[in-house]
């Protein structure tokens, strides 16, 4: 019984001897060392910087933590300080507070409660939100979302648009909505936007340290993304280049299911060890613009036309959105679960859906059997159609491609774009799908005729009539 006894003890006695008291204590706050080490390091560089002991200032952290977004940094610092009901001349946070403000966004798991926090900061702590603290939020996602593109910092002449069209749409010409109809508005129009705010928040409390030590001795660090790659734009004699802005992807990113905007691996072009923190930062964001979607039909290219779109479009067995463009700057998206058919029913998954791009932001409609596609069947209506009552449609494109009716209201009919969503084997299984109808149309029309099937063919009879009885006699 000594002996069992001696066994029980010894892992207690083998913890004591093996690990030290403060080996132990590390292992227990493990998640929270970041932040703590963080805070130790910015109220230091508050002391040497600002002459100011015993906390952070508002300038420290905004500097140190978010050099390239003042704004997303002061907005947090001083909802953290509402949070932590802290009131003082100074400004200053104090290291315990900051720990616990962090902690407490970092415990925040849940997307309503994330977009509310968010929406609740931008309106610094108000109830209601004006247009212009909606305009920064946004703002401040897309800056966040393109200076970490995968490809490189992007800019788009159009952001501008995008942007007024998502307040416009949110605040229906108001100056100021409560935060609470706001945040359910995004939940239901964009709910992934938040996301990448969030994501990339979390990112720098847990790295920061390593950022502000770094940056001793690297005064330039960062400086790499201050001059964004501008989007290629088509030259004014070229009119067959794609027309969807980058801003617009961005926004469709956030409001998509993730069947259309899941990334494929994207292998790094700039790198020279395959690695970069550009393409880190934009894996762990999920961002936002995806790189895997592929034009399949463009009318400014191909032709505008019932035709045309089913020749490029049909086959494609993957996701789809067909962009539609209309006079008065008019603009839908159309989402598909699954690959065009013609059909005289109704079809779609779950995750079908019909978004407003231009002049208004907005879901018009989402839902399964959602979409409709008839160039050749008799007795049912031509055309596309897109919506849940098949008796009123929301979207409906007469079968000649010239006129889109929205509600009732006929816009003329300018561009249609449709970009594959699946993976390349789809795209590709598309075009060898394409190479066998050519061939087989080929072979067709080669038919190969003996003498005696020849003497009683119709096109010989045809060919007498015209005066050619016979080939050799003509020949001589």
């Amino acid at each position: 019984m000594g002996n069992n006894h001696s066994r029980e003890g010894s892992p207690k006695h083998g913890i004591s001897r093996n690990n030290s008291g403060s080996d132990l204590q590390e292992k227990i706050p493990s998640q929270l060392l970041p932040i703590d080490k963080l805070a130790k390091l910015l109220t230091q560089k508050t002391l040497e910087e600002d002459s100011i002991e015993n906390g952070i200032s508002v300038s420290t952290f905004t500097r140190y933590l978010f050099p390239k977004y003042p704004v997303l940094g002061q907005r947090l610092f001083h909802h953290w300080q509402m949070g932590a009901g802290v009131v003082n001349d100074t400004g200053l946070m104090s290291p315990a507070n900051f720990r616990a403000q962090a902690d407490k966004l970092m415990s925040v798991m849940v997307d309503d409660q994330q977009i509310q926090m968010y929406v609740t900061m931008y309106a610094e702590n108000s109830d209601t939100m004006q247009t212009e603290q909606f305009h920064n939020l946004l703002l401040t996602v897309y800056k966040i979302a393109m200076d970490h593109y995968p490809d490189g910092p992007q800019s788009c002449r159009q952001l501008f648009k995008t942007l007024q069209a998502v307040v416009d749409s949110a605040f229906h010409k108001k100056e100021s909505l409560p935060t609470v109809y706001l945040a359910h508005w995004m939940e239901e129009h964009c709910k992934r936007l938040i996301t990448v705010l969030h994501r990339y928040i979390v990112h720098i409390l847990t790295t920061g340290f390593h950022s502000v030590t770094e940056r001793i001795n690297d005064k330039n660090q960062g400086l790499e993304l201050t001059t964004p790659v501008l989007e290629k734009a088509p030259t004014p004699w070229d009119k067959t280049q794609p027309l969807l802005p980058v801003s617009q992807v961005w926004i469709l990113a956030a409001t998509l299911p993730p069947l259309y905007t899941k990334p494929s691996h994207h292998s790094p072009t700039s790198s020279t060890n395959g690695f970069s923190m550009q393409n880190y930062l934009a894996k762990i964001l999920d961002l936002s613009c995806p790189s895997h979607w592929t034009l399949l039909y463009n009318s400014l290219q191909h032709g505008l036309g019932a035709n045309r779109f089913s020749h490029h479009v049909l086959s494609y067995r993957g996701p789809t959105l067909t962009f539609l463009r209309g006079e008065q700057d008019t603009e839908f998206c159309i989402g598909a679960t699954q690959e065009w058919q013609e059909s005289h029913l109704y079809w779609g998954g779950e995750e079908s859906i019909i978004i407003q791009i231009l002049p208004l932001y907005h879901v018009v409609q989402r839902g399964p059997k959602l979409l409709y596609l008839n160039m050749k069947i008799r007795g049912y209506p031509k055309g596309i159609r897109a919506g849940l009552d098949p008796r009123k449609p929301s979207l409906d494109i007469n079968d000649s491609f010239t006129v889109m009716t929205y509600k009732g209201i006929p816009y003329q009919l300018q561009t249609v774009e449709v970009w594959g969503c699946g993976t390349p084997q789809s795209r590709e299984m598309q075009l060898d799908i394409k190479k066998w109808e050519v061939k087989q149309a080929e072979r067709q029309r080669v038919v190969k005729l003996s003498a005696n099937e020849w003497s009683d063919h119709p096109d010989r009879y045809l060919l007498e009539l015209a005066g050619r009885p016979n080939y050799s006699q003509s020949n001589n």
